[in-house]
């Protein structure tokens, strides 16, 4: 493997690390830190809200001065904020933790994403791409059963050492790979930068490639916070069983991801998305007709995994084909939406249907519905696209 693209894997590794082995112990912090579900939750959720608006100032600086500047100082958040969740005794200072650690998440998310972009290009770039999503994807899969695991150990506040263990490598690595590099002359202030984000919101174009990585990120968020508490409430899974448990739906973006990848050579990624899109309605009707069977709801977020697998190197390919020169600014205002609006959604969501799978499906079938007409949209607009 490419050394830099063995870095943009380990830096997309960070966030969802942070993010996901939390997941399965929820119901433990919540009895620990004295919190209902929504609160604990919101625990979670603050992350990814930190991490939305830190991308609206990373991106554009990250273009500017590169990715070393940037990559020193969010690896030294990130290793304070999963310090802080190491030794929280309350939750305020857990919260405090989880809010530097979506501050330092920034920089790695978005310096993964565009990495390669700078040094591959052509059958390179594609392949570079779809070994990351399928590395993200190994990630997710690994991440819940590592946090039942590491909490049934250690608590789980332990989860935390071992992050930052983790951390301080990819700390090393990273300083040893990425180089300094000469300021880019465009200039950077808030004015400048509200009005480059507004001209990228009102293309419609962009909306649409965005709404491929917004759509199934909210699908996942609902029920990646849903899912444990589901588990445990209606059949009776342990700490443990619910890590375990939750690694079967995470198999699904792995395969989405192999499926990408090994097509990105044949077709083009527009026929990849509408190739994946059929199973957002095998999961609506399965989480109608077969709700009281765990294996089945497991199966049915498998399904909607499988496509946010697909869609993820779909997404960073097109969007940067879009957006060649602002990649950084780009996906930032991606990602500080896609966390900052559909997390809140998200959880907002969850307060409202704890049980109601019928609801559920529903929602899978109206976003199905949302991400057809984005696929429209870009066929129709840039033709183009259909053959890269």
């Amino acid at each position: 493997m490419h050394l830099f693209t063995m870095l943009a894997v380990l830096l997309m590794s960070c966030s969802q690390l942070v993010s996901q082995v939390y997941m399965p112990v929820l119901p433990d912090i919540a009895d620990s830190l004295m919190l209902t579900n929504g609160m604990s939750q919101a625990m979670i959720i603050s992350y990814f809200i930190t991490l939305g608006a830190s991308q609206l100032i990373v991106g554009p600086l990250r273009d500017k001065y590169g990715d070393r500047p940037l990559f020193i100082a969010g690896q030294a958040i990130l290793l304070a904020g999963t310090l802080l969740c190491a030794v929280a005794p309350d939750s305020t200072t857990f919260l405090l933790g989880r809010i530097l650690q979506g501050a330092g998440s920034a920089s790695p998310v978005l310096i993964s994403r565009t990495l390669l972009a700078q040094r591959l290009s052509g059958a390179r770039l594609k392949s570079a791409m779809a070994t990351v999503a399928i590395s993200a994807s190994v990630t997710a899969i690994i991440a819940p059963l590592l946090g039942g695991m590491l909490s049934s150990w250690f608590g789980w506040q332990g989860l935390s050492l071992v992050l930052i263990t983790y951390y301080l490598f990819i700390t090393i690595f990273g300083l040893s790979l990425l180089k300094a590099s000469e300021p880019q002359p465009f200039v950077i202030n808030p004015m400048s930068l509200v009005r480059h984000y507004q001209n990228m919101v009102r293309c419609q174009v962009f909306l649409s490639l965005a709404s491929l990585k917004w759509v199934p990120t909210f699908l996942y968020l609902t029920l990646q916070l849903h899912l444990p508490f589901l588990l445990q409430d209606r059949f009776g899974f342990t700490t443990s069983q619910t890590g375990q448990a939750m690694m079967l739906p995470m198999v699904g973006l792995l395969l989405g991801a192999v499926f990408a990848k090994v097509l990105q050579r044949h077709v083009s990624y527009m026929k990849i998305v509408l190739w994946l899109w059929p199973a957002l309605l095998l999961s609506a009707l399965t989480f109608v007709l077969a709700s009281d069977n765990a294996i089945a709801i497991l199966l049915a977020y498998a399904a909607i995994m499988l496509v946010f697998g697909g869609y993820f190197p779909s997404y960073m390919h097109l969007i940067g084909l879009l957006h060649p020169t602002h990649a950084g600014t780009a996906n930032a205002l991606v990602g500080a939406i896609e966390l900052l609006i559909f997390s809140v959604i998200a959880w907002l969501v969850n307060q409202w249907l704890p049980d109601n799978t019928q609801a559920i499906a529903l929602l899978i079938a109206v976003c199905a519905a949302l991400l057809l007409l984005c696929w429209r949209t870009i066929r129709i607009q840039r033709p183009h696209f259909e053959h890269t």
